[in-house]
């Protein structure tokens, strides 16, 4: 028997011929030829800016599993669209896309399709995938040149950089450099090994407390979270009232809004007697005179009320020994100033040797036989419990000197104030001169002191009382305290912190 085979091969079909003396057979296979049930084909289409290496018949994929051919190939507009023929088990949901793919590095090109996320609806019919093309050889060639001339002028620097005997220097340089880092690194590393492991210890020690703490912190909250919903539950029902109340309140907000609404409209129309009274001009007018007298008055009043602020009150109390005659002298008061030239004192005095008092009786004696006599009957007593005031005003003539003229314990008289320094301490110098006409001396009643200021508030007193009365005369010593009316402030406000 005489046999020969001859076998060719296609894409899609096979074709055996078998063949004797006798007889000769044919075996023919057939593919894609949609017969019954495959008929029913899914057809999409899809826009790709670039279709190169795609032909007809060319596969269609899902994860690389066939389900389907190209159909078609054709122009519309800048893009290539294909259609593409799917199985008919195929589902195609919202936001699926195609892409062109490779069969391996050097094989066919085919179509990758991406169904969708399978829990959103399904695609639209006529809805064209959007597709997306592989670069082409020629753009992977562009950019490999591109990065090969990159390449090359970064070889060019380097060995500008780095070539010959200069770049070699700077090489060892670079290298000495690293070599003296590397070594104080250590150096430093090995100096503060004691101060890291220190820290870490520290840390450690932290996130073990912190361990600990976080979770009975986590516990207060809680357990605070816990107490404020109990706090919620057990006032809720007075929250709920609080709402109520604050809705009551904002309805008649409403309706007082409402109401100031319409009466300022009134007013404003000129509507009723307030209306009338402010749409009036000749009530404009009188109103306006009214506020220039009142402004007229509030200046007036802003005067007088200035020159009171002007005034300032400095108040004195001081006590004296005189021990030549041993007695005592002590004193209360204050000065207003008015002006910083002009001041008034009131003083209270508690004097030494009390106050001569002149009493006159008149004495009438009646007779029997209707004749009446009458005589005058003048005595002087010494009232040693007698008190005295000075009330005076001061004048100062030049910054450090002071006159005054008043009465000087209940007495005429006239004074002067001389203000020197010693020793970097203010020092007044007084000469007082009074009772010029005293019944028991033929001389007035002078004192000559000296104050000698410690601060501000405290001073030592010291003078002569009286030298021309040899019964009165005694040297004296004391001290006092003066205050003025911002100080007083000052200490009404410590006593109101007090309390």
């Amino acid at each position: 028997m005489r046999r020969k085979s001859y076998d060719s091969s296609c894409k899609n079909w096979a074709l055996h011929a078998h063949w004797s003396d006798r007889s000769c057979f044919f075996i023919i296979k057939i593919q894609d030829i949609p017969i019954g049930e495959r008929g029913d084909r899914v057809i999409v289409t899809a826009l790709f800016p670039s279709a190169a290496g795609v032909n007809r018949k060319s596969d269609v994929r899902i994860s690389g599993v066939r389900v389907g051919k190209v159909k078609e190939i054709r122009l519309k507009g800048d893009k290539a669209e294909l259609v593409l023929s799917l199985d008919p088990d195929i589902k195609l949901h919202a936001g699926a896309s195609a892409r062109i793919v490779s069969l391996g590095m050097l094989g066919d090109k085919y179509v990758e399709v991406l169904p969708g996320n399978p829990n959103a609806p399904p695609l639209s019919p006529g809805t064209a995938l959007n597709g997306t093309a592989p670069p082409s050889f020629d753009e992977v060639l562009k950019k490999a040149s591109n990065i090969g001339d990159d390449v090359k002028q970064v070889t060019f620097a380097l060995r500008q950089s780095i070539g010959g005997q200069q770049g070699a220097e700077k090489l060892d340089q670079i290298i000495e450099n690293v070599r003296e880092l590397t070594a104080s690194l250590k150096d430093l590393v090995r100096a503060n090994r004691a101060n890291v492991g220190a820290t870490t210890a520290n840390f450690r020690d932290f996130s073990a407390e912190l361990k600990e703490e976080l979770p009975q912190l986590a516990d207060k909250i809680a357990e605070l979270a816990d107490a404020l919903n109990r706090t919620v539950e057990e006032n809720r029902p007075d929250l709920h009232d609080s709402l109520s109340n604050i809705r009551d309140l904002t309805a008649r907000l409403k309706v007082t809004a409402n109401n100031l609404n319409a009466i300022t409209t009134k007013i404003a129309e000129g509507k009723g007697s307030v209306g009338k009274l402010i749409n009036d001009e000749t009530t404009v007018d009188n109103v306006n005179s009214t506020l220039k007298s009142i402004q007229g008055g509030v200046k007036t009043l802003q005067n007088t009320v200035g020159r009171f602020e002007r005034y300032h009150l400095n108040m004195t109390l001081s006590g004296e020994s005189l021990p030549n005659v041993s007695e005592s002298r002590s004193t209360f008061g204050f000065d207003l100033w008015t002006n910083h030239r002009r001041f008034f004192r009131v003083e209270y005095v508690d004097p030494p040797f009390g106050r001569l008092k002149t009493k006159v009786e008149t004495v009438t004696t009646d007779y029997s036989d209707g004749r009446h006599e009458s005589y005058t009957i003048t005595s002087t007593k010494l009232d040693k419990y007698s008190s005295a005031f000075n009330v005076q005003m001061g004048y100062r003539l030049l910054p450090n000197t002071i006159v005054r003229a008043g009465l000087f314990e209940s007495r005429g008289g006239v004074g002067i104030d001389q203000d020197v320094t010693l020793f970097h301490h203010p020092v007044r110098l007084t000469l007082e001169a009074w009772d010029f006409s005293r019944q028991d001396s033929n001389s007035p009643h002078i004192r000559f002191e000296s104050r000698f200021f410690l601060n501000r508030n405290m001073f030592l007193t010291a003078g002569w009382d009286d030298p021309t009365y040899a019964k009165h005369s005694s040297v004296l010593f004391g001290a006092g305290l003066t205050w003025t009316d911002e100080d007083m402030k000052y200490m009404l406000g410590l006593a109101g912190k007090g309390f």
